[in-house]
């Protein structure tokens, strides 16, 4: 419906002035029925395509609003102007999504609009016109979702704790000279030691200009030309750093994205390791060093002082008294006790240095062999020996005869008077969760021999476990029951050599057993 306007000089100045205001405005009269539309701005016609004639004295709900598509903004516009007649104030609408044609290709796309309404007072403070004001928001709000999708990105990508990047090439005469940064985590941008939103934008090279030397350059380089991804390992050590990382190379489009597995504390530690292992190396020599010595100068010297209080106990033997011939006595008896425990204490440290050279070892054959060696003693003590079949191990022959030879010699040793020694030899296999929470084996086997060797001697008390199994540790006096205190030192690590582990049961006089445990 055309609506007729008043023409008056004072509304066509006023229109040819409103026309020309910049921005995208339709002048109306404050009419709560129909808003007639009285002047349009230029840049509101060029945006919307629009003429003059078709606008100028219509009702603005009458020409716009028709379709379903605007009709629910009508009741909002309609609610805003009202609210201008009656405050005088400004009033600004919420955001709008209007589907709108392209102007090159005419299909509809989404637009934001943020629509205002603001009025106009003439001098006598009455309410002249309303400015409707149309902003096109929509390149604000793309740029604020893209910048909220960067965010949302960048805090996923802090969140990893391997460095990343992603590198855009800078191309000269056709040739890559360097990367600069796209995009990078916290984890990388701490390499030197600012923040990935400091490093956008920049040449790795003005950052890192080390790199250019290493493969953390060519490597890239190469992933973009050839679109093939690498993987290698890499030492940088420039511009400050000491790193040993493992890189990840891959072309994205035309991008290159880079990832890092950081291994320099696990290189550091290993180097310390490797500093442990030549302190040890060093210290077994010495310690092959000390078994030379106490094996030959050691035991010289106590040679002679049982042979010449030998010679002077024969040769002497009228003019000495019984208080003499008892010094004497214990003076031989002193040397020989000291030459069995430098024995000992050389079979000990040679365990304790000795290269591991493993192989199959039948059991059977190391018990019987150790049998043979006690069979003196075992005829002596009236002993009984019961051995099961025992199974094939890995491991050192020479250790294993020790380790058995020291408990079988226990076995025999540690009984009542005048009672024979029985012994028991048996073999289980058990699986690592059945091992006792004491035996903690350094092999990963799931499986172990359990070799049990039970006596029936004196037995000891079950709170000394762990004591009897230190060298120089005894439970009971020299004069009752000979022996230095290393035998069972031995067994435990000759067991910690093979990966195992060894533990004992008793009670005070109900006999005792060992238990030795063998990765399968």
């Amino acid at each position: 419906m055309n609506i007729p306007v008043t023409s008056s000089d004072r509304l066509a100045t006023n229109s040819l002035l409103l026309n020309a205001m910049p921005g995208k405005h339709l002048i109306l009269l404050p009419d709560e029925l129909t808003f007639p539309i009285v002047a349009v701005s230029d840049d509101y016609l060029t945006a919307f395509g629009l003429q003059r004639e078709g606008l100028v004295g219509y009702g603005v709900f009458e020409l716009f609003f028709k379709d379903e598509i605007n009709a629910a903004i009508a009741p909002r516009l309609q609610q805003s102007l009202i609210q201008v007649i009656r405050t005088k104030q400004t009033h600004i609408m919420a955001d709008q999504l209007h589907q709108w044609p392209n102007a090159q290709t005419g299909a509809l796309v989404e637009r934001t609009w943020r629509p205002v309404n603001k009025p106009v007072i003439d001098s006598d403070g009455q309410l002249a016109y309303i400015i409707h004001t149309v902003e096109d928001i929509t390149p604000e709000v793309q740029l604020m979702e893209v910048a909220q999708a960067n965010w949302y990105l960048q805090t996923i990508i802090n969140s990893f704790k391997e460095p990343m990047q992603v590198l855009q090439p800078v191309v000269e005469n056709g040739e890559i000279i360097d990367f600069c940064f796209k995009l990078t985590n916290q984890a990388y941008a701490a390499y030197a030691n600012t923040t990935p939103e400091q490093l956008q934008g920049k040449r790795v090279g003005e950052v890192f200009p080390g790199y250019f030397e290493t493969v953390s350059f060519t490597n890239p380089v190469e992933t973009y030309k050839t679109g093939q991804p690498l993987t290698f390992d890499i030492h940088y050590d420039k511009d400050g750093l000491d790193l040993y990382n493992v890189m990840s190379t891959v072309k994205l489009d035309d991008e290159v994205v880079i990832h890092f597995t950081d291994f320099t504390r696990v290189r550091q530690l290993q180097s310390q390791l490797e500093s442990k292992i030549d302190e040890l190396n060093r210290s077994n020599a010495n310690l092959q060093q000390f078994a030379y010595i106490a094996s030959h100068d050691l035991q010289e010297p106590l040679r002679k002082i049982q042979s010449f209080s030998s010679l002077l106990a024969s040769q002497l033997d009228d003019q000495l008294t019984p208080t003499s011939h008892d010094y004497l006595q214990r003076i031989s008896h002193a040397g020989a006790r000291m030459s069995t425990l430098i024995k000992d204490l050389l079979a000990y440290s040679r365990i304790s240095a000795q290269q591991q050279d493993f192989g199959p070892v039948s059991l059977a054959t190391v018990i019987a062999d150790v049998l043979t060696t006690l069979d003196w003693t075992i005829s002596q003590e009236k002993a009984r020996v019961e051995v099961d079949a025992l199974p094939i191990v890995t491991g050192d022959a020479s250790q294993l005869g020790q380790l058995f030879q020291n408990l079988l010699s226990n076995a025999l040793k540690f009984r009542e008077p005048n009672q024979p020694p029985r012994v028991e030899v048996r073999s289980a296999l058990l699986t690592r969760s059945e091992l006792p929470l004491a035996v903690r084996p350094t092999s990963s086997a799931t499986q172990f021999h359990c070799i049990s060797v039970r006596d029936e001697g004196i037995g000891f008390d079950p709170r000394y476990v762990d004591r009897i199994f230190q060298v120089f540790q005894r439970l009971h006096g020299k004069q009752t029951y000979a022996g230095t205190g290393v035998g069972l030192a031995i067994c435990q690590q000759v067991a910690n050599n093979h990966g195992g582990g060894i533990t004992a049961t008793s009670a005070p006089g109900e006999g005792a057993t060992f238990w030795v445990y063998l990765p399968v």
